[in-house]
């Protein structure tokens, strides 16, 4: 697998909180906050992030909460990656059910190797309480790297059930 340096932007400690325990161990070691000037291959912005962002921040995607949008001028990203509750977002949920969460691809997102993903529905579980936008935050990680969609749907919140050795492996 790519050795992907991730950034994250947050405004407290909830998407940090839930990434740690969430991630597998050896994606979150790759997680760090973002700095200014720093330059990432993978750039989170937290549903909870309002401050400006850091000067000089370049990525090459960015995974965005949609309501957001208009603050991504001040960044240089190769492309982004909405997330969020609104039929706009490329990343959603078609369902909160007490049975589990429905993820929801809009439209076609484009791995850090490049690869398509096509539009898409699959099952999510384990995150019974979660927050909804920081599960989509977590999907969208993973999804970026390169784990796919099949194994995202069987995870078991403390990452026991995904492999990500198998995820896009082409810096």
């Amino acid at each position: 697998m790519a050795m992907h340096r991730i950034g994250l932007l947050e405004g407290g400690t909830g998407c940090a909180g839930l990434l740690s325990r969430a991630l597998p161990p050896g994606l979150w070691a790759r997680c760090h906050p973002a700095q200014a000037g720093g330059v990432y291959d993978l750039l989170l912005v937290a549903p909870d992030w309002c401050g400006p962002l850091p000067a000089g921040l370049t990525c090459r995607a960015l995974l965005w909460p949609g309501r957001l949008r208009p603050l991504t001028e001040a960044l240089e990203a190769g492309w982004v990656v909405s997330y969020g509750l609104t039929p706009r977002d490329s990343l959603t949920l078609s369902s909160l059910g007490q049975d589990g969460l429905c993820l929801a691809l809009q439209r076609e997102v484009v791995t850090l190797a490049g690869r398509s993903l096509e539009p898409q529905e699959t099952p999510l579980r384990g995150f019974a309480g979660a927050e909804p936008e920081l599960v989509l935050a977590w999907a969208g990680v993973m999804l970026l790297v390169g784990v796919p969609v099949e194994r995202i749907s069987r995870y078991d919140f403390d990452g026991s059930a995904v492999d990500i050795s198998a995820a896009d492996s082409k810096q």
